[in-house]
C-alpha cells in the first residue's frame, strides 16, 4: 500500500487490531513513514517500539489525563501550575528522545470557581513560559480547537476564543492544531475556516463528518479541504475511527489529502 509521506496515522485511532507496541511495526508495513500518538502509558516501551519500526512520529500530546474520562488538560488552573510544568517538561523531553517536531497542548476544561479570565490568563503564561523552552528542542507547540458538542467545557473552541492568546502567542511560536471531525462540528464551511486560521495552523488531523470514519466516508468536501490546505508543509494525522478495518480505509483515502502541499 502506498502511504504519502505526509499523511501519519494516529495509532490511537489505527492498527486498534494490534496491541499498543506492534501498532508502529503494523504501520511500517501498510506504508506510512510517520505516526502520531496522545501521551502513552509507558513512553520508554513506546519509543523503543518507534525505534524499531524506523517510523517518524509527527505529533504526540502532552500528557492531558484521562482522555476517555473527559479530561483535557489542566494548563489554565491555577493550583495546578507546577504538575502542568512538570508535565510538558516530560512531553518535550520525550518528544526529543523520539524526534518529534510537534506537540500538542490541550487547553483544559473550565475549573469550576475560577473565573474563565483567570483560566486564560494562567493557560497564557504557562504557554509563555513553555514556549521558548520547546525552541530549544526544535518543537512547535499546538492547541487543539475542540468541539463544544462533545467537549462541552473546553476553554478554546472556535478560532475567536483563540485569538487573543494567538495576539500574543504567535510572535514566540505558538500554533493551532485543527482538525476537521471538530471544525465540522463547530462551523458550517470547514474550508473556509481553514482558510481563516490557515497562517496560524501547526498541525492538521482529519476524519470525515458525521460518523467520525475516514476521509471520503461523510459528508465533508475533501477536493474543497484540500485546496484550502495548499501551502501547508506539514503533517497530515489520520485520526479517525475506521468503518471497516484499518487497511480498508486507507485504501479509500480521498486524492486531494496528498496533494494539499
Amino acid at each position: 500500500m502506498n502511504i504519502a509521506d505526509r499523511l501519519a496515522a494516529n495509532v490511537a485511532w489505527l492498527f486498534t487490531e494490534h496491541a499498543w507496541l506492534d501498532r508502529f511495526a503494523a504501520a511500517r508495513e501498510a506504508g506510512f513513514a510517520a505516526v502520531e500518538f496522545p501521551w502513552p502509558e509507558d513512553p520508554a516501551a513506546t519509543a523503543d517500539a518507534v525505534s524499531a519500526s524506523g517510523l517518524r512520529v509527527a505529533q504526540l500530546n502532552a500528557d492531558a489525563g484521562d482522555l476517555a474520562a473527559g479530561e483535557r488538560g489542566w494548563p489554565n488552573d491555577p493550583s495546578r501550575l507546577g504538575e502542568w510544568r512538570t508535565a510538558l517538561a516530560d512531553a518535550l523531553s520525550f518528544a526529543d528522545e523520539v524526534a518529534c517536531p510537534t506537540v500538542n497542548v490541550l487547553a483544559g476544561n473550565r475549573v469550576a470557581g475560577v473565573p474563565d479570565h483567570e483560566q486564560l490568563a494562567c493557560l497564557t503564561e504557562n504557554l509563555r513560559w513553555a514556549l521558548p523552552r520547546a525552541a530549544d528542542v526544535g518543537v512547535t507547540l499546538v492547541t487543539e480547537l475542540l468541539n463544544r458538542d462533545e467537549n462541552p467545557d473546553y476553554l478554546l473552541v472556535t478560532f475567536d476564543d483563540a485569538q487573543p492568546l494567538l495576539d500574543a502567542l504567535a510572535p514566540l511560536g505558538w500554533r493551532l492544531q485543527v482538525d476537521t471531525w471538530h471544525l465540522g462540528l463547530t462551523v458550517p464551511d470547514v474550508p473556509a475556516a481553514i482558510r481563516r486560521m490557515r497562517e496560524h495552523i501547526g498541525h492538521v488531523q482529519v476524519a470525515d463528518v458525521p460518523g467520525r470514519h475516514e476521509p471520503g466516508a461523510g459528508a465533508l468536501d475533501w477536493e474543497a479541504i484540500g485546496a484550502a490546505l495548499e501551502g501547508y508543509v506539514g503533517a497530515i494525522g489520520l485520526e479517525y475511527a475506521p468503518a471497516s478495518g484499518t487497511l480498508a480505509g486507507l485504501a479509500t483515502l480521498p486524492p486531494a489529502l496528498s496533494r494539499s502541499a
